[in-house]
């Protein structure tokens, strides 16, 4: 995993429960006040977010502001059907992009926006 995001977020275990039951992550590593959930090679890492100040963070104001985790899956329409089925937030629409990928944008519960992509034939 050459790039893992660490998502800081305020209460751990509703996020793992987000991204394994509604996103179909599953869950790879799991300690009191951190976690690794991974969707095929993809891995994202999950951390209270206690321990953002003591190693050097400010304010969590603009949690995720900016920024768009891509994830690239094999079937990027059976990621968009669970989303739907599991009431996740779609801020931008599946679509064919001319960046020759069919991807599409959710919201997770804390605010950070993750794409899911797939490359067009």
């Amino acid at each position: 995993m050459p790039i893992a995001p660490e998502l800081f977020v305020p209460d751990l275990r509703a996020a793992i429960a987000f991204y394994v039951d509604k996103l179909g992550f599953d869950l790879r590593r799991r300690e009191p006040e951190f976690a690794v959930v991974g969707l095929g090679d993809a891995v994202v890492l999950l951390a209270h977010e206690s321990a953002y100040g003591p190693m050097g963070g400010g304010p969590l104001a603009h949690r995720g502001a900016g920024i768009d985790i891509r994830i690239m899956v094999p079937d990027v329409n059976s990621v968009h059907r669970r989303c739907g089925e599991n009431g996740v937030t779609v801020v931008h629409e599946i679509a064919d992009r001319p960046y020759r990928l069919r991807d599409f944008i959710v919201s997770d519960l804390n605010g950070f926006r993750l794409r899911f992509a797939s490359p067009l034939g």
